[in-house]
This record gives structure tokens, C-alpha cells and sequence, in this order.
């Protein structure tokens, strides 16, 4: 649950205002568009093609950055030196992945076909190379789709800002967002019909909502939109064959599914569990001479690693810089580098100090390192970082924000209270997962100054 709390917020936190007024835009456009029985009007279809291609530059990269998953082992460097592991990975979730979920759309259409009795068919009689140009085109759809998830949680966002806080407003706010764009992908497919729409309709968001949890599950927009137009194109080339065929390969299809769900259950997750050091639990204490002193303990130790470079800066960023604050009972340390790619000798001497690699943790520019604390000490998050990139930038300002602003301090504070004591994120990773929504929206409005 707590992703997709996080995830609500998140879609709307990750955009500017003007980003969300054109997701509204454009989804609402794009339903009109489908939805228009007016006659050959190829304005419309214009207009609505150019913007699709335009949300891939508006809406797309806001729209990763929300949807991206913070323990991925691809895309948070988890298996940074480890070559078999990451191909094995990228197997399972590019070779094996796409094709089960084939599977489970086939599944769907099959099950929604029965119940519904449906056995109308949207692909021409005649299948040419425009078909599958098509085909791949409607990959786009999933940018109208999620565009309509965000329309609709703005909206919600906006009528009930005062409870939208509470776990179940924001899970029930993005339920009904799903389900409204599901409903909305459904409809843009009935005029293809002639009979049976509303049975047509049925089936088509279920399918549009299968896609969407599709997305929630791996964090990749891109590779179900791949998804989407190589499904599109599969049942276009299907039509083309005989029974015997379209038989076996659904069959295959069906059975890359029950692989990738039996991989599912044994490992009881999708695949991107955090690692143990950030598993550990939360305690918040008032920041105290301890934490200062601990970072002049751990700069000595650091530079001793990294004593042959030939720059290198420790700082100490975060809430523990503010004697009597408010603070989980570990240190930040950034170690900034002219080049941020650490030598063997390096890595080595970090995990003899008691260090563990945590990838990015999320956040783009950045390695992660945890050491746990003890009685005497409290724990290290080193974050290692190419000197003057952006997310050093924003971190320094932070920590001096933060220094600077009692009105800002208190509310952070406030809000790692809220996480740890009302909605019970004892661990680490669900800590830190409630703090970047946060931290990105506040990083977000800073941007424009720096540029």
C-alpha cells in the first residue's frame, strides 16, 4: 500500500502546473476524438495524433519519474558488479515479462469474450501494412490513459485537499481515477463496432485496466506501451492465420504467463525487493552533538578511502546538521567526485568499513551506501555524487533550507512524524519513500532558480 500511496501523490507532484493543464487537456481531447461519430473530420485525427506525439515530450518523462520504482535492480544500479545477475534480470523483465503479459491480455479477451459472448472482431478483413502501422501507433494510448489518471487526480487532489493526506483518500482516489480511465479507454474503441458496443466496451477497459495495473507493477510506462502496440500488432498478424496456428500461439502465450506467475510466487514479489540495509527500522530522535561529532569520525575514515583523487568533498547534509531537530537517528554524508565511478580498491575499503551498496535508491546521479549503527554510533547514508550535477545541487540548498527556515524545518519534521507514527513505515525504504515526494515537489519549484 504504500507505493501506491506515494504513487498517487506523485503523479501530480512530479509535474508542473502547466505539465497537469495539458495531461487535462489532451486527455480530455483524445476521448472526444474517440468518441466523435461526426463523420471523416481528419482534423480531429490530426490534432489528436500530434498531440500524442507531443505528450511524448510533455507528459512522458514526468510521467517515468512517477511510476519508476525505487528499488528496481536495472535502473537503481542494485547490480551494478554483478554482469550475470542484470542480464538474467533484463531477461526476465524484457524477454519473459512482455510476453506473459500477451498472455494475460489473450486471458482477458478470452474470459471477457465468454462471459460477455462476445465474437466481434475490430481488425479489418483485409490486413495491410497501414493495419500494423496502426498497431504500433497505439502504443500511444497509454499516454491518453495515464493522462486521464492524472486529469482525474488533480481533480480530487483539489475537491478534497483537506483529507487527501489519509491513506484511504489517495488509494481510493487513484482506484477511481483507474477505473474512470479504464472506462474512458473502452469507449474510444465502441465506434469500431457496428453491434454489440456496449459488450465491446466491457471488454476493452478491462483490458485498458489490465495495462494499467500492468504499468504499477514493473514502473515502466515505455515497456507497456511496447506491450500495448506489439499486442495490437500480434492480433492483427493472427487474423492472417489459420485456427491451428492462432491456437498454438495463444497457447504459448498462455504458458510464458503461468512461468512468469509461478517466478512471481516463488520469489512472493515482482522482483524489486529492497536490500536488507534499508530494511532496518525507524527511530526518530532530536538531532544532539552525537550526530555532529559522528560525522567528524566518518569524514576522517571517508577521505582515507578516497585519498587518491584528486578532489574530494564530504559534507554533511540533512536534518542531523540542525542540533535539536527533529531526525532519523542516522547521518547523511555526500562525498562529491569529478567523476562518480568508484575503482575496486574504493569499493573494497567501503565494505570493510561496514558499508552496503544500495543502488541509487531511486534517485537519479547518485550511489547509495548504508552502514548500520550501533550503541555508540548512529548509522551513515553515504551518497556519492559527481561534484555540481543537479542532485548535489539540490541537496546542498536543501540542508541550508532547511538551516535557514524554522516554518519549513517544523513542517518536515512534522511530516517524518506523520510517516513513522501514523502510518506505521517503521522500515528504512518505506521512510525514504515517503520523504521523495516530498523532496521532489520542493525540488521541483527550485529548478527554475537555478536555471
Amino acid at each position: 500500500m504504500t507505493r501506491l500511496y506515494e504513487l498517487c501523490e506523485r503523479l501530480v507532484a512530479e509535474m508542473r502546473v502547466w505539465q497537469v493543464a495539458y495531461a487535462t487537456f489532451f486527455a480530455a481531447f483524445a476521448t472526444f476524438a474517440n468518441l466523435f461519430d461526426g463523420g471523416q473530420v481528419l482534423w480531429i485525427a490530426e490534432v489528436y495524433l500530434g498531440l500524442s506525439v507531443l505528450s511524448l515530450v510533455i507528459v512522458l518523462p514526468s510521467l517515468r519519474r512517477a511510476l519508476f520504482c525505487t528499488w528496481d535492480p536495472l535502473r537503481s544500479r542494485l547490480l551494478l558488479r554483478r554482469p550475470l545477475a542484470r542480464a538474467a534480470t533484463r531477461c526476465y523483465l524484457y524477454v519473459l515479462t512482455p510476453f506473459a503479459f500477451l498472455g494475460c491480455l489473450e486471458l482477458t479477451a478470452d474470459a471477457a469474450s465468454s462471459v460477455l459472448r462476445f465474437n466481434l472482431s475490430n481488425v479489418a478483413s483485409h490486413v495491410t501494412w497501414v493495419d500494423y502501422a496502426v498497431s504500433l501507433v497505439a502504443g500511444l494510448e497509454e499516454i491518453w490513459r495515464w493522462s486521464c489518471v492524472i486529469a482525474v487526480i488533480a481533480l480530487i487532489r483539489l475537491l478534497f485537499r483537506r483529507v487527501w493526506d489519509a491513506p484511504g483518500a489517495r488509494i481510493s482516489g487513484l482506484a477511481i481515477a483507474m477505473l474512470l480511465s479504464a472506462l474512458a479507454f473502452g469507449s474510444g474503441h465502441i465506434l469500431e463496432f457496428t453491434h454489440e458496443r456496449l459488450q465491446a466496451w466491457y471488454m476493452f477497459s478491462c483490458l485498458g485496466l489490465i495495462l494499467a495495473i500492468m504499468a504499477i507493477i514493473t514502473g515502466r510506462i515505455v515497456l507497456v506501451m511496447c506491450v500495448h502496440s506489439l499486442y495490437d500488432a500480434w492480433v492483427t498478424w493472427l487474423s492472417t492465420q489459420n485456427g491451428l496456428v492462432t491456437q498454438a500461439f495463444a497457447l504459448a502465450s498462455i504458458i510464458a504467463f503461468l512461468v512468469w506467475l509461478g517466478v512471481v510466487l516463488l520469489r512472493r514479489q515482482f522482483g524489486f525487493r529492497p536490500p536488507d540495509a534499508v530494511r532496518v527500522p525507524v527511530s526518530l530522535i532530536e538531532v544532539s552533538t552525537r550526530h555532529l561529532l559522528a560525522f567528524q569520525r566518518e569524514r576522517e575514515q571517508i577521505s582515507r578511502v578516497f585519498h587518491r583523487r584528486v578532489y574530494c568533498s564530504i559534507r554533511h547534509i540533512g536534518t542531523t546538521t540542525i542540533e535539536g531537530a527533529i531526525a532519523n537517528d542516522a547521518i547523511d554524508v555526500l562525498v562529491l567526485l569529478r567523476r562518480p565511478v568508484l575503482h575496486k580498491e574504493e569499493w573494497r575499503a567501503l565494505e570493510q568499513c561496514g558499508y552496503r551498496f544500495c543502488g541509487n535508491a531511486g534517485v537519479k546521479g547518485r550511489l547509495f551506501w548504508v552502514r548500520e549503527g550501533d550503541d555508540s554510533w548512529p548509522a551513515v547514508h553515504l551518497q556519492i555524487a559527481k561534484s555540481g550535477n543537479r542532485y548535489t545541487r539540490a541537496s546542498i540548498a536543501w540542508t541550508r533550507w532547511l538551516q535557514t527556515h524554522q516554518d519549513a524545518l517544523h513542517r518536515w519534521e512534522s511530516h517524518k512524524e506523520r510517516w513513522v507514527h501514523r502510518f506505521h513505515r517503521g522500515n528504512l525504504d518505506e521512510y525514504m519513500e515517503g520523504k521523495r515526494t516530498v523532496y521532489a515537489e520542493w525540488r521541483r519549484k527550485q529548478l527554475s532558480r537555478w536555471r
